[in-house]
């Protein structure tokens, strides 16, 4: 889903359910097109997007890409749209920002490094 998508959703007055994942780089050719998965490619400038269709949205920002510099300028843009942080995984590490009991938040952060290697290789 292209945050375009999202806007009309949200225009209609809907809002999307679950944790939307806003994977930095190249997704998985299984998962374009899925609903809940924002691209952000190489050449996009996460400074000069339109993130308000996130706000009060759960997000998980997944770094395909391996560099940190475009996933920080996402993770501040959403941050200053008003997105809700559930966690980011890189690498296949994830972690989770969530506001959660330990036991959770290592569950969370095990689906979140899961839900990387499906999305991200």
């Amino acid at each position: 889903m292209s945050l375009q998508d999202i806007r009309a959703m949200r225009l209609a007055g809907q809002k999307p359910q679950g944790v939307i994942a806003v994977v930095v780089g190249q997704v998985n050719p299984l998962f374009i097109g899925d609903p809940l998965i924002v691209q952000v490619r190489a050449h996009d400038q996460p400074t000069f997007t339109d993130w308000r269709p996130l706000v009060g949205c759960w997000v998980a920002v997944y770094n395909a890409a391996r560099t940190f510099t475009q996933m920080d300028a996402v993770m501040e843009a959403l941050e200053k749209a008003g997105a809700k942080f559930y966690g980011f995984a890189h690498e296949g590490k994830g972690y989770c920002l969530a506001n959660t009991d330990p036991i959770t938040e290592k569950k969370a952060a095990a689906c979140l490094r899961q839900e990387w290697e499906l999305i991200c290789l």
